[in-house]
């Protein structure tokens, strides 16, 4: 399954509530309901942030962050490969 690396270039407020559904949405590696299994958030200090996921498509990306109501534009995701 391809991956995708997407950019947010400022990370909405994230009640505890919803970032504990991510977390277990994470560990659990089951695909939401656009095939998109999330790997890992990751949260700089800058305010930025930057999604992994697993996906069919770039498109079930954004589709899967709008339902979380995280709008994400399309040019903020990019296909990835990883090394190791």
């Amino acid at each position: 399954m391809p991956k995708f690396l997407d950019h947010h270039a400022t990370m909405p407020d994230v009640p505890p509530e919803t970032a504990r559904e991510m977390a277990t949405r994470i560990k659990a590696g089951e695909p939401d309901e656009f095939g998109v299994t999330g790997l890992n958030v990751f949260m700089c200090a800058n305010g930025e942030g930057y999604c992994l996921s697993e996906a069919p498509d770039a498109d079930a990306v954004v589709k899967a962050h709008e339902a979380l109501g995280f709008p994400l534009s399309r040019a903020d995701v990019v296909e990835v490969t990883t090394i190791a």
